[in-house]
């Protein structure tokens, strides 16, 4: 949040564009090549920490346990 990317004042669409932009950040990201920022880890690597960084802080705005929702989605995936 220090970085303003996010805000419990965002709306719903700006929460979604904001993902996505990680999203499409790994998207474009090398498997080989080294992150700029995080050397020991790929490009892609680190792209996909700043998704779940993002889906992280959503749930937190959202007053959400992280760690219940996720056992609760694990456990139901797991039943699939």
């Amino acid at each position: 949040m220090r970085r303003g990317k996010t805000s419990i004042y965002n709306s719903h669409q700006q929460d979604t564009e904001s993902i996505m932009i990680e999203v499409n950040e790994f998207a474009e990201a090398s498997e080989d090549k080294k992150s700029e920022h995080l050397p020991e880890y790929t490009e892609a690597q680190e792209e996909l920490a700043d998704i779940i960084i993002g889906c992280m802080t959503e749930l937190f705005k959202r007053g959400i346990d992280v760690d219940k929702i996720i056992d609760a989605k694990i456990e139901i995936n797991e039943q699939r």
